[in-house]
């Protein structure tokens, strides 16, 4: 124990030492005043994924219905509850849109800093989406933006809430809850396939997930415009950050939406070709590779 209180030790004041001195308003508050439970947390994440994707290799796949269910429904709620919340206290404090500093609102203040810490929690909890990935063996979805998303998020939010927990860092929170009300929704209704039928707005969730970036962004670049007291440092890595997640959000669009062209079957197959029933083999590829091509 002694070895691990040095090395937090060590830790806190590197990160003291780059960022400066870090907001008195969260000195106390669940998880903050060390880095080690995100850093273990998130290791513990990557490994489960490792090891978990190992131990499910030779053994069927969980349903998982009932917790899905239950899982979805709770970070839908919590969700709502965010939205709320964040609305409501940046309303009460007068926050400006363009640009808002850390100090001004008072007690407003910290009222949006207990929701965004809120926020942060809720990035560890969203890493039960890869474990329940891992253990239904739906492994094409655990991709490098999927793995990326969580795991950079729930880091970055530590320190958000440490410097900067409040102020500016409020529209991005607001803007993603509202997305994750209508994604945790739409998977929580996907566990059941008498609702599949109806799910056909998964393409449009990508799309407001890109709205939410791009707007982010600008929101953030407004307070570079017109300054008002919030780091700047903070500023440009937010938005670098957020132009990461566009660019790995658009790939992902592109190759799951984009529309492949499918080859035309000329009537005469070309000489030398083997007939089958009227047909050249080449249409049998063909055809067999457009309708065994797996859906993303």
């Amino acid at each position: 124990m002694e070895h691990l209180k040095a090395l937090d030790d060590e830790i806190n004041a590197f990160l003291d030492n780059m960022f400066g001195p870090r907001d008195s308003r969260v000195r106390g508050w669940f998880m903050l005043d060390s880095y080690l439970p995100t850093f273990f947390l998130t290791v513990l994440y990557l490994l489960s994924i490792w090891l978990g994707n190992k131990y499910m290799k030779t053994r069927p796949a969980l349903s998982l219905k009932g917790i899905l269910t239950l899982y979805n429904l709770g970070i839908t709620l919590l969700s709502v509850y965010m939205l709320a919340e964040l609305i409501l206290s940046s309303w009460e404090g007068g926050y400006n849109l363009q640009c808002q500093d850390l100090a001004s609102a008072g007690e407003a203040d910290v009222r949006v800093a207990k929701v965004l810490w809120w926020y942060y929690f809720s990035k560890s909890v969203e890493f039960l989406d890869t474990i329940f990935f891992v253990l239904r063996k739906k492994t094409s979805q655990i991709t490098f933006l999927h793995v990326y998303h969580h795991a950079s998020m729930f880091n970055i939010w530590w320190c958000v809430l440490n410097w900067i927990p409040c102020g500016q860092s409020f529209f991005g929170p607001t803007l993603n809850s509202f997305i994750h009300i209508l994604m945790y929704s739409y998977y929580g209704l996907s566990v059941f396939p008498s609702m599949h039928r109806y799910l056909w707005w998964k393409k449009y969730l990508t799309q407001a997930q890109l709205v939410q970036f791009v707007l982010t962004i600008t929101h953030t670049m407004s307070a570079v415009v017109k300054p008002c007291g919030f780091p700047l440092g903070c500023l440009i890595f937010q938005s670098s950050y957020m132009l990461t997640l566009v660019i790995l959000f658009l790939n992902f669009y592109m190759q799951t939406y984009r529309k492949k062209p499918v080859k035309k079957i000329t009537e005469e197959p070309p000489a030398g070709k083997e007939v089958k029933n009227g047909f050249s083999k080449a249409y049998f590829t063909a055809t067999n590779g457009v309708i065994n091509k797996k859906a993303q």
